[in-house]
């Protein structure tokens, strides 16, 4: 890719500084990021410190914890949990830095006293504690500076304790003496640096970093899939995942997921290259700098990192649903030109993630497909030469011509990644970068139940998901921000992108990359008993868009760039409002003997808004949650079964259409299949627009929202 090409990439400008003089660094191959073997995954993008000025800097404005190395003596590991993202729109969990030496940090059970040597670390948390003490008791003596204080007390710290407990502390209170105490565990706060200051200094020999991509700051009930980020993997020396023999094949699947949220070092300030700058001291690198001068110390300094993610956010052939073929593993195409493409595996070394060494820009590929409605391809880091809008490619545009004897074509038309290479002895070779790629290409089904016929063979009953379904997830989450309990309103995102096709009278109105949000409100009633009623409303945010040039409609709306991973009620509002942009109308219809309030969303623009939002009465999702628990469902999605044949839509006796579902949970079982559960008492679902999605008690007590009849909204979500 021509380093001025304008590009899908370009949107990103990240600003990073560099954690250490690169002068300094050097790195083999068997200690970089990556596979190391088929049952071994390194996290850990290992480096040599050599001799020289050794000091660790901070990437970027983030919230520090110090916490001791494991089996190391005088070494602590650093975790920077961003405060300011070096990449916007696209968000880093923690970077943890492994082999910083104890003695820069602390004196004993003391922060380190501040001299004209110590770092700006150091020096900027005793000028807040000596200002914090002067300014709540003049005149006293100003108290020892515990390590505690910013939560390094490693003997009452347990090695399972999750990090979050630490960034999202919520304090508990004791008696001591006759009066209520922060608990003594738990009487820290975490500071805040700014990008580029002095934390300390690195050992010299083997040190680490890790790079850790943010999904939500949400809590999942345990055991779950998900990596375990604690204590015990703060500490380490270094952070790999390990398969073993006593693991089943697909408990070695779930454990190989977790390298999506974990980045290359070398490939994350490759990031930078194209349009991006690090800053190393007081210079600030670009374009070709910062290969020569920052990536060019790496093993792996050409090195790209290809993700592919595909249905229910897993890895792309999880499901084993893209096999080009009866036998074998192979299920794309994957070539240098286009007349270069091969049958191959979404794989190296077993591990989810194509690995490509030296590339000269350009990477072709086919996916394989059954052309179905809801096909669809995004890339969310990366830049695809042909896509057909903002790095989208619809299914129409997708889909090959059928062969000559009129058999639809099994892949996808060629997609063209563009990376950025640099010329070296005439030859371009591709700078250390990583893309990632949301591919949908074939209908998704579940076993929805069993049948025995007369000669008692079982089969399974398949369903088929809806054009949104498997979108909604975090069923089981609760945020780590929670609301004060006299609220009950809380707000969770969920950070792992999805797509979803949008439709209006049956024809594709366009594609939308979403976050989806949880959030748990109370809303009041007209009876005295209960006052409010408790719900929880699933809705989905906008983080990008193809509007199709086929729009029927003309345009739809973008609800929204990006959202916070958690938040609360502001100003006393209990109850979920849509957005400024967004409105919803009322137009009650009967079903059977039943009167339903039905919601209609609107823009106030005219527009089709791209948002899809399913309501529940709390007391309905606690059914769906009681039924994740008792048949132990992995990675469990809100599921939507159509009460509707064949598309045709229910008529109301007032003559209004509208579709009516059946709500249930899909989630893997213990086997790895993939199956669908409804609760014992169904619980009815409605729709008038195929965007609004409904109980019957989730819509009761909602009054008129017409512009009209707004108000001032405090507190939006979208």
């Amino acid at each position: 890719m021509a380093e001025n090409k304008d590009s899908y990439i370009s949107k990103f400008k990240p600003t990073s500084h560099f954690f250490i003089n690169p002068d300094v660094l050097s790195q083999t191959e068997s200690q970089s990021f990556g596979p190391v073997d088929e049952n071994e995954y390194r996290l850990t993008t290992k480096f040599t410190v050599g001799s020289g000025v050794k000091t660790a800097f901070a990437i970027c404005k983030g919230i520090v914890l110090v916490q001791r190395q494991t089996g190391s003596t005088g070494l602590v590991n650093l975790i920077l949990r961003p405060f300011t993202q070096p990449i916007e729109g696209f968000n880093i969990k923690y970077f943890i830095y492994r082999g910083l030496v104890e003695a820069d940090f602390f004196n004993g059970n003391k922060v380190l006293t501040p001299t004209s040597s110590t770092s700006d670390f150091v020096n900027q948390i005793n000028a807040s504690f000596v200002a914090f003490h002067n300014s709540t008791d003049p005149g006293q003596q100003v108290p020892d500076f515990l390590a505690k204080y910013i939560g390094f007390e490693p003997v009452a710290q347990a090695d399972n304790l999750p990090l979050s407990d630490f960034f999202f502390k919520e304090s508990v209170y004791v008696e001591s003496n006759g009066e209520f105490v922060e608990k003594d565990t738990e009487a820290f706060e975490l500071p805040v640096i700014d990008m580029g200051k002095s934390l300390g200094n690195f050992q010299a020999g083997e040190c680490g970093i890790d790079i850790v991509l943010n999904y939500g700051d949400y809590r999942l009930p345990t055991p779950n899939d998900e990596f375990v980020f604690d204590l015990s993997y703060a500490r380490a020396k270094e952070a790999k995942i390990v398969l073993n023999n006593t693991m089943s094949e697909f408990q070695k699947k779930l454990k190989k997921e977790h390298i999506f949220q974990f980045l290359d070092a070398a490939a994350f300030f490759g990031f930078h290259y194209s349009n991006g700058s690090i800053a190393i001291g007081n210079a600030v690198k670009k374009g070709a700098d910062i290969y020569n001068d920052v990536i060019s110390k790496f093993s792996y300094k050409n090195r790209l990192y290809l993700y592919i993610q595909s249905d229910r956010g897993r890895s792309y052939n999880f499901y084993n649903n893209y096999l080009i073929g009866e036998t074998g593993a192979e299920s794309l195409k994957i070539g240098l030109s286009e007349n270069t493409l091969a049958d191959a595996v979404y794989a190296t070394q077993g591990w989810p993630v194509i690995i490509k060494d030296n590339l000269e820009g350009m990477l072709y590929l086919q996916f394989v497909t059954d052309n179905n409605e809801n096909s669809m391809l995004y890339g969310q880091i990366a830049n695809i030469d042909n896509a057909v809008k903002n790095n989208f490619i619809d299914a129409e545009y997708l889909k090959l011509p059928d062969t000559v004897d009129g058999t639809p074509n099994d892949f996808t038309k060629s997609i063209v990644l563009s990376n950025a290479a640099l010329s070296m002895g005439g030859n371009l070779t591709s700078v250390a970068n990583f893309n990632i790629l949301i591919f949908q290409g074939k209908a998704n089904y579940y076993i929805s139940g069993q049948e025995t016929d007369e000669q008692n063979v079982t089969t399974d009953i398949l369903a088929k998901a809806n054009f949104f379904d498997d979108v909604f997830d975090l069923v089981s989450a609760e945020p780590l921000f929670k609301a004060d309990q006299t609220s009950g309103y809380s707000v969770l995102s969920s950070q792992k992108l999805k797509l979803v096709n949008h439709f209006f009278d049956k024809r594709q109105l366009g594609i939308s990359g979403v976050q989806t949000v949880n959030v748990q409100d109370s809303i009041s009633t007209s009876i005295s008993n209960p006052t409010t009623l408790s719900r929880v409303t699933y809705v989905t945010e906008t983080v990008d868009l193809l509007n199709s040039g086929l729009s029927v409609t003309g345009t739809i709306t973008p609800d929204t760039r990006s959202n916070p991973s958690t938040s609360k009620a502001s100003n006393d509002i209990k109850t979920y409002q849509l957005p400024d942009t967004l409105y919803y109308t009322l137009e009650s219809f009967t079903d059977s003997s039943e009167i339903i309030n039905g919601l209609i969303l609107n823009a106030k623009d005219g527009s089709t808004p791209t948002k899809i939002i399913l309501g529940l009465t709390t007391e309905e999702n606690n059914a769906i949650l009681s039924l994740i628990v008792s048949k132990n469902l992995i990675y469990p999605r809100l599921f939507l079964v159509d009460l509707f044949d064949g598309g045709n839509e229910f008529v109301s006796i007032e003559n209004i259409k509208y579709q009516k579902y059946s709500l249930g949970v899909v989630g893997e079982i213990a086997t790895g299949a993939l199956r669908l559960y409804t609760p014992l008492t169904s619980i009815n679902i409605y729709s008038l627009d195929r965007k609004y999605h409904f109980s019957k008690a989730y819509s009761e007590y909602m009054e008129d929202l017409t512009p009209e009849n707004s108000f001032t909204i405090t507190n939006k979500i979208g």
